[in-house]
């Protein structure tokens, strides 16, 4: 899976990672449901911290569709709240863990 955090880059994570960012997704949707600007930017922050420090970033030079894109920090609960209803396949911004992500995806085992 490539994800994409806006004005930062592309990181490739596997299925596994999906794990712990879960449960920082569960966050930010608890954050969206409740209005709570401050929780979202900090779940945004845990969950761009956690792209990063669990995936690979995919070089600058390297041209690849992203599966998904995180909001930057600064977004509103009212923009992610409209992300949140358009990525109706997922439970939140991530799919689940045991979705269906399949591990050695051609495209990101390529980078």
């Amino acid at each position: 899976m490539i994800v994409r955090i806006m004005g930062r880059g592309q990181w490739v994570l596997e299925p596994e990672h999906l794990i712990e960012l879960n449960e920082l997704d569960r966050q930010l949707e608890d954050a969206v449901e409740k209005g709570d600007q401050e929780a979202l930017a900090a779940s945004l922050r845990a969950l761009s911290e956690g792209v990063r420090r669990l995936g690979v970033e995919v070089p600058d030079d390297v041209i690849a569709e992203s599966d998904l894109v995180l909001p930057d920090t600064d977004a509103s609960v009212e923009e992610v709240r409209e992300l949140l209803d358009s990525t109706s396949e997922y439970y939140g911004i991530f799919p689940d863990a045991d979705g269906e992500l399949a591990e050695g995806d051609q495209e990101s085992t390529v980078l």
